[in-house]
């Protein structure tokens, strides 16, 4: 897991081309120094620059800058959620983009942030489950992961040997438990059942 920079990780810069590009800023203050040298490393070979260039820049700017490409997941928990609601309020309020008030308005917020959740240690509400997140922050892919949340806590709360989990016991009862609508049942080798109905 790699941290990224607070408050918000993305910025734009210009590439050799000239062309504006959107860059993801890795927080060198809380790497360890293996992950330092090894996205140094992997940076300046890929940008064909010399390793210790890219780690004074790096030092320099208090961030390593890599592109989407390298980013396969980015995670956030109950922090991620607060400020990314702050900043949907935020934007549904600013002033039109691209003006001197909007600015003064984004730096203003940015400097709330910093001084607020990065300073200030401010603890954010807990999550429970997908309905005290932000409607506007809900996706299936969210909900699917508190599903999935859901099913390893119960497998883990029950505290299953190894045969239970192998025999599939412990799917089937968080099963049950965590959708109670339906029922879930193991399937013996001595029952009788037609094939064609599960396929």
């Amino acid at each position: 897991m790699i941290p990224m920079r607070d408050p918000f990780p993305l910025e734009r810069a210009t590439n050799p081309n000239g062309e504006e590009v959107a860059l993801w800023i890795i927080d060198v203050e809380r790497l360890s120094s293996i992950q330092f040298q090894a996205l140094v490393q992997a940076i300046a070979i890929v940008c064909k620059a010399d390793p210790i260039a890219v780690a004074l820049e790096a030092e320099l700017k208090g961030g390593l800058a890599i592109s989407y490409e390298w980013v396969a997941s980015m995670q956030c928990w109950v922090e991620g959620f607060a400020r990314g609601k702050e900043l949907a309020d935020f934007l549904e309020t600013a002033p039109h983009l691209e003006t001197r008030e909007a600015a003064i308005a984004f730096q203003e917020f940015s400097n709330s942030q910093y001084e607020r959740w990065i300073e200030g240690d401010e603890e954010p509400p807990p999550i429970n489950s997908i309905e005290d997140v932000d409607p506007r922050l809900r996706t299936p892919e969210l909900e699917q992961a508190f599903k999935m949340r859901e099913f390893e806590t119960a497998i883990a709360n029950a505290n299953y040997s190894v045969l239970g989990v192998l025999t599939g016991r412990a799917m089937v009862d968080s099963l049950n438990m965590i959708d109670p609508e339906n029922s879930y049942s193991l399937v013996g080798d001595d029952d009788d059942f037609d094939e064609d109905e599960y396929l």
